[in-house]
């Protein structure tokens, strides 16, 4: 049971390193020029009085990936266009978090046609 209620890290970010992101609410289009992609994952962190332990992380429904508190942020690798979810929770000794989400879209350059030689 938990005995002391706390606040999820309410905003997940997607720090620009290499192409473009456009961000609207809960929901965000990443342009990759290639795939794999890889982008820096980053919330907002929880008041120190929820003594939170770790927060993870998870793609879809890839292994989550566990971060320790302070820390704030952690690579994430797209590997394909489309549709994705980034789920996020708080972890202290009392229990876990709701989860909050984020809905990632991953676009790359479609497939040239018309290719010919005369």
């Amino acid at each position: 049971m938990i005995s002391k209620i706390f606040r999820p890290a309410i905003a997940i970010l997607i720090a620009l390193s290499l192409g473009i992101v456009f961000h609207h609410r809960n929901k965000i289009t990443i342009y990759a020029q290639t795939l794999p992609v890889t982008k820096t994952a980053s919330w907002n962190g929880n008041p120190a009085s929820d003594n939170v332990i770790n927060y993870t992380i998870q793609l879809d429904s890839n292994a989550a990936i566990s971060v320790l508190s302070p820390s704030t942020s952690t690579p994430i690798t797209f590997a394909t266009s489309g549709a994705h979810t980034l789920t996020l929770t708080a972890t202290n000794m009392w229990g876990t978090s709701p989860a909050t989400t984020l809905n990632v879209n991953v676009v790359v350059p479609g497939t040239p046609s018309g290719l010919n030689v005369k």
